[in-house]
């Protein structure tokens, strides 16, 4: 007795008469109306995209919910921000003229009362970039000495605020990167810190202001200048944009909602938190969603009791 032929699935007829009338569609004419014309073919686009689907479904392999991309901007921000705060610290008043552009970092560890809590943290007051003079300069050189020169252009503003601040009591960090990453590398920093003399912080902006005159615009002072007074052309404008008092709230309510660091085990610890949250391990199939893969075992040394 001859063995029963196995009797194809539902879906495989279906495939077979879907191969047949595909055929038929494409020898068919479509006609001269143009609107017709349009119709039938978004028409069509519909139905493709419904097969694509059921495609999709029909594979049970996990696909990735994304897919790591160094070149991404965001990504290459987080590397350039993380390799930063791995750099030597130096002091800020003692910074020679050098060829590059970057990132930076500001510390502060002095006495100022509104500062306190970042005093032994390894937290900085201010972040910031320095663009090269050549947008297409691929070297140091080339590059200029931009990154030198805005350090020195703070220790300038620092040192005028003498009655506040003491030169000596700030280090900073310095990385020279190649030429496009400053920018989402100081954005990084900027949203990861969130320190107080950033003007995205808004709170003891004004640092990076470059002598407004009272005499040609109508400025106020800015909230750094009404802290640390000192320089001419600040000084020179009557008017604050912020009471001292107001600022010195704003500062201790930032720094207690936003603790400081207090070295780089914790930081590199948040960082690893950001790292993870970009989801890079999840998977999902069409058919069923999300899958979670099993996590490995905990050496049995951190097994908590």
């Amino acid at each position: 007795m001859a063995a029963n032929k196995k009797q194809p699935s539902p879906l495989a007829s279906l495939l077979a008469e879907l191969r047949t009338l595909t055929d038929r569609i494409a020898a068919a004419e479509a006609g001269e109306d143009p609107r017709a014309v349009k119709k039938l073919r978004l028409g069509l686009e519909q139905v493709t995209a419904q097969l694509k689907n059921v495609t999709h479904k029909l594979d049970p392999v996990l696909r990735p919910e994304s897919i790591f991309d160094p070149t991404d901007p965001n990504t290459s921000g987080r590397v350039v921000a993380l390799t930063l705060v791995a750099q030597t610290k130096h002091p800020l008043s003692k910074i020679p003229e050098f060829y590059g552009a970057g990132v930076y970092a500001i510390y502060y560890r002095g006495n100022f009362g509104p500062y306190a809590s970042l005093k032994g943290m390894d937290h900085p007051i201010y972040v910031g970039k320095a663009d090269p003079d050549n947008q297409a300069a691929k070297d140091a050189v080339s590059q200029g000495t931009k990154l030198s020169a805005r350090l020195n252009e703070h220790a300038k503003s620092i040192r005028s605020a003498g009655t506040t601040l003491d030169i000596n009591d700030f280090d900073c960090r310095f990385l020279i990167v190649q030429t496009g990453f400053q920018k989402s590398a100081e954005d990084y920093l900027i949203n990861f810190f969130k320190p107080i003399w950033n003007s995205e912080t808004k709170i003891c902006f004004g640092l990076g202001k470059h002598g407004d005159s009272s005499e040609t615009r109508v400025n106020k002072r800015s909230p750094w200048d009404t802290m640390h007074p000192g320089r001419k052309w600040a000084d020179a404008t009557t008017e604050n944009q912020k009471a001292p008092e107001t600022i010195v709230e704003q500062i201790g309510a930032h720094l207690a909602k936003h603790r400081p660091y207090a070295d780089i085990h914790e930081i590199f610890e948040r960082f690893t938190e950001d790292m993870h949250q970009l989801n890079l391990d999840h998977f999902y199939t069409p058919a069923h969603g999300s899958v979670e893969l099993e996590e490995a075992a905990a050496p049995a040394g951190d097994a908590t009791s």
